[in-house]
């Protein structure tokens, strides 16, 4: 448990300060340089259920939140927080981890929760930055884009459809067309999630559907 548990702290460790390091030399685009970090730890902590306990995840979801807290007030790691529109995503994903853990679901149930906060949101970011000027929607202010949208629902999809093929036959049933609805639920609630909140409603949302979830 100590080994996999430093690997994966390493691994966060090193993650950002590859990111900061492209960042500062102006070779990502800053909301890039987030949705990498974004990603790269959430696919790290989606794993922690299945070698950590749930006592130690919630204390590490505690000390990322004390971690990004120094960071925002120091500007240590200013390709986190360098962002323009007002967000507080920073925040809320080390509290969206704690959250998880507190509920301690089934370990594929958070890791599946987890890579919708850390894939799906990532790369509806991504694409809609690169690719989403000519797809923009407003919902209440919020700027959004189709093609963000698509490429979060496309993600959702993906995930689902993997999680079938990986868990036990107790898990997550291939039912194809239950997992489109799940994804445009969860495409539909990360449109209306404004300032960064997304970080907590969808990973807490996954959890709730896959409970739902008939067998």
């Amino acid at each position: 448990m100590l080994l996999s548990l430093a690997l994966s702290l390493a691994a966060i460790l090193v993650l950002l300060l590859i990111t900061e390091y492209l960042w500062r030399t102006e070779k990502l685009h800053v909301e890039v340089s987030r949705k990498i970090i974004h990603m790269g730890t959430g696919v790290i902590v989606a794993f922690w259920p299945h070698f950590l306990p749930w006592h130690v995840i919630q204390l590490l979801a505690i000390a990322l939140l004390a971690v990004v807290l120094t960071s925002y007030k120091f500007k240590i790691f200013k390709s986190i927080h360098s962002v323009k529109r007002i967000t507080r995503g920073e925040i809320l994903y080390p509290l969206a981890i704690a959250a998880c853990a507190l509920l301690e679901p089934a370990p594929w149930v958070f890791t599946v929760a987890i890579l919708h906060l850390a894939l799906a949101d990532g790369m509806a970011a991504i694409i809609g930055v690169h690719y989403g000027k000519k797809t923009q929607y407003n919902i209440l202010s919020h700027g959004k884009s189709l093609a963000g949208s698509l490429a979060f629902f496309i993600t959702s999809f993906l995930i689902f459809v993997a999680a079938s093929f990986i868990v036990s036959e107790n898990g997550l049933p291939a039912q194809y067309g239950w997992f489109i609805w799940a994804a445009l639920i969860l495409t539909l609630i990360e449109n209306i999630s404004w300032f960064g909140s997304d970080d907590i409603t969808i990973p807490i949302a996954t959890i709730v559907i896959l409970t739902l979830l008939p067998s």
